[in-house]
């Protein structure tokens, strides 16, 4: 058990280092991220929130914010009761971060139970190693808001499927229905596919008093989202999940953001974020009754989720942890069929330093991929004086910029859109991509931030000789993305 904790502790400090390693966020997480800075520093809605003026296209609820925002309170206060500051913004980041790692410690306790702590353990180091699961567990996205009961439910599914009492398997199922009641409906609708196939997986243990109080659950989050969000959002009967089941499940309208063919969640993103982990899944459901008894429910709803022509990773995050539980069950199976237990875990292992490779190698490329943040730190750093005014442009805005980076309150940070090349004299500085637009005579360039602009791999015939020089066969390519640039007439104006 010892070494399960300690395990659950690294997978923590990944999470952490990968946080640390890229604090700033993009434009997916923009309006969680916003949302927690703007309750940070004001907590009453007022008309300098940031989703009155860019409600994006579906709304979110402010529940999840609010919970977040209230576990990052004290740093807040470290930082003389201000809310800007990017260390705020990534101790946010860690608050959801922590409340992941600690949800994932609950299934992996409930994996020790159910298949034993050898498999237990190799659950974890199965987590650690993907980079998905630990870069963007710290990330504010609904998906990841939404992982943290959905991870207490899993383990509820999986003590409610071990042999125990009845009346244990039916309080755990009960438990688990709650909890993924008040998250289809406050958080994520789209869970409610996952959900329908936990419960019918172990619908043996439902009872009519589970029935009952997952009605009540269910009632109770439709009231607290009705309340905290048609407050926050400033119209009666707000309810911002169901808004977005219409507008994708109804309209049909995710199409617009890309389609993707039918197979791609198993062909592309699964194997993406499994990484080594998933022939060992494979072998998992295939050779323990028990681990089939998990994979078939979400197999079935990635399925599901593959007739949607509009595809993301994210909205099949939920099957890694489970997945990550068939892989550790199918290493304990593979250990006891093998000829011998010591090569079967020298397969894992290298399995597993392979992930591990590919997630340090991806986070390390990923953290140059927000030019826009790194860019609006170079200019405090650059310039000193008062009365700025700073145009920030889609793309920077896109690539690190948030609230939580404009430190300056003597400055104007403004993202009107759309703008022509002549409507820029109003500002003293502009943070863009395409300096090309900007007269050479009104605004010079002070400053370019780089980026990541894709890897350099060296050519098969030359891959040894790069080794025998003690050289990677890759590089990570860099160039100028986001340039700064200062209006001509600055100095003299302050």
């Amino acid at each position: 058990m010892r070494s399960l904790l300690l395990l659950d502790y690294a997978f923590a400090i990944a999470v952490t280092l990968s946080a640390l390693c890229a604090p700033y966020t993009k434009v997916e997480e923009s309006f969680f991220v916003q949302a927690v800075h703007d309750i940070l520093k004001w907590g009453t809605v007022n008309s300098s929130f940031d989703h009155l003026s860019f409600p994006g296209v579906v709304p979110r609820s402010f529940v999840g914010p609010l919970l977040i925002s209230a576990l990052a309170y004290p740093a807040k206060l470290v930082n003389g009761n201000r809310a800007e500051g990017i260390w705020i913004q990534l101790a946010t980041r860690l608050v959801l971060g922590w409340l992941v790692a600690w949800a994932n410690s609950r299934l992996s306790r409930a994996v020790n139970v159910a298949f034993g702590s050898t498999a237990a353990r190799w659950y974890v180091v199965f987590c650690i190693c993907q980079f998905h699961y630990t870069f963007w567990t710290s990330r504010l996205l609904g998906n990841t808001l939404a992982l943290v009961p959905m991870l207490l439910a899993q383990a509820l599914w999986m003590r409610s499927m071990t042999p125990s009492s009845g009346t244990e398997q039916q309080r755990c199922y009960r438990q688990m229905a709650d909890i993924l009641a008040f998250t289809c409906v406050v958080l994520r609708f789209d869970i409610a596919v996952f959900a329908v196939a936990m419960l019918l997986a172990s619908i043996s243990n439902v009872t009519r008093r589970a029935i009952l109080m997952s009605f009540g659950i269910f009632a109770l989050s439709v009231l607290l989202t009705l309340v905290v969000d048609s407050y926050y959002w400033r119209q009666c009967w707000m309810w911002p999940e169901l808004q977005v089941f219409r507008f994708n499940a109804v309209d049909g309208r995710s199409s617009e953001w890309g389609v993707s063919p039918p197979h791609y969640y198993f062909t592309h993103f699964l194997p993406k974020l499994l990484l080594g982990a998933l022939p060992l899944a494979c072998i998992g459901a295939l050779a323990d009754t028990r681990a089939a008894r998990l994979a078939i429910p979400y197999i079935a709803a990635i399925a599901i989720f593959s007739a949607n022509p509009h595809k993301e990773w994210r909205f099949i995050l939920p099957a890694v942890p489970v997945l990550n539980v068939c892989a550790a069950a199918g290493m304990v199976r593979l250990r006891r069929i093998a000829p011998s237990s010591r090569l079967a875990t020298l397969a894992g292992a290298m399995l597993a330093a392979g992930s591990l490779a590919i997630a340090v190698l991806a986070t390390l490329t990923s953290s140059l991929n927000y030019p826009g943040g790194q860019a609006l730190a170079m200019l405090h750093g650059m310039e000193n004086a008062p009365g700025a005014k700073v145009h920030i442009d889609s793309f920077a805005a896109m690539t690190g910029v948030s609230r939580f980076g404009q430190v300056r309150d003597d400055w104007v940070y403004d993202k009107t859109e759309d703008l022509q090349p002549g409507q820029f004299g109003n500002y003293t500085h502009l943070i863009t991509s395409q300096p090309e637009l900007h007269s050479t005579s009104e605004f010079s360039i002070i400053g370019a931030q780089h980026g990541y602009a894709g890897l350099r791999v060296t050519p098969p015939k030359l891959v040894v000789q790069s080794l025998l020089a003690g050289q990677l066969p890759f590089a990570v390519h860099q160039e100028p993305l986001v340039w700064l640039l200062r209006k001509s007439e600055w100095q003299q104006d302050t």
